[in-house]
């Protein structure tokens, strides 16, 4: 099962069974669109309950793909990914 990460307003939540791609689409899809949206995601620890984070322009949201086993991954500034407000 793939778990994502999400951090909102300095709290964390979290998604499963999502990629990064699809939540990045989801979260660009919401932006471009000029209209505020609601994004569902999990909330608390052990259970789980529904939270739902409004997405909109401005609003800072850091995605997180949690890999419990992989290997430590360090990004050059060449691959470091900064989101600009048109994607």
């Amino acid at each position: 099962m793939n778990r994502i990460d999400i951090v909102y307003g300095g709290k964390p939540y979290t998604l499963g069974d999502r990629t990064v791609e699809s939540v990045r689409a989801e979260i660009a899809e919401a932006v471009a669109s000029g209209v505020p949206s609601w994004l569902r995601v999990n909330s608390g620890a052990g259970r789980y309950q529904d939270a739902y984070l409004l997405i909109s322009a401005g609003t800072p949201v850091a995605i997180v793909d949690v890999q419990p086993n992989g290997p430590d991954v360090v990004f050059t500034d060449e691959e470091t990914f900064i989101a600009s407000p048109t994607e």
